[in-house]
């Protein structure tokens, strides 16, 4: 996220806000580390990439 022109911090325990700053929305957006395994499963990455297209009206041909 980071590559794309986010801020990343982390909130607290698993929560981390990303907030764009080189894009033109102002909206963060709000992840969960997955925990305890560091891989994302397929269906959460699924999840993550709705709540991308909802929010920023990202989709998978962009990348």
């Amino acid at each position: 996220m980071t590559a794309t022109g986010f801020l990343a911090r982390k909130l607290y325990d698993s929560v981390w806000q990303f907030r764009p700053t080189t894009l033109d929305v102002d909206r963060p957006i709000l992840f969960h580390e997955s925990h305890p395994n560091p891989k994302i499963p397929f269906t959460v990455a699924r999840r993550f990439g709705r709540r991308l297209n909802r929010a920023y009206g990202w989709d998978g041909d962009m990348f």
